[in-house]
């Protein structure tokens, strides 16, 4: 399991990865992250909503309601034009540390 001060840098990327991907609801959003990643991370709901309206209000996703064949309402989130930027933003920012994290490591 990765520790989870390693995991701070790259939650919001994985995040707005899955989102890209197709849209989620919470719960969706958590189960994804934790199969894709085959365990290896897991966010609790009370870490990952505090990301999502981060990015609702930076307006990189917007939230809509949907109902579900239950009859239960789900927020989905979808990511935005400028969300998709954010994103690209983001992964090479990810890139660039991981080349100089590399370089020291195998330095």
């Amino acid at each position: 399991m990765i520790e989870r001060e390693m995991l701070k840098g790259i939650l919001k990327i994985l995040v707005l990865k899955l989102i890209n991907t197709e849209d989620l609801y919470g719960y969706a959003l958590v189960k994804k992250l934790h199969q894709q990643t085959e365990g290896e991370v897991s966010i609790k709901e009370g870490t990952l909503y505090p990301i999502l309206h981060s990015f609702e209000q930076s307006k990189d996703i917007k939230g809509y309601w949907k109902e579900s064949d239950t009859g239960r309402k789900r927020k989905y989130y979808q990511i935005t034009e400028q969300g998709k930027d954010t994103l690209s933003i983001l992964v090479g920012k990810w890139r660039h540390l991981e080349t100089v994290t590399n370089n020291l490591l195998e330095g």
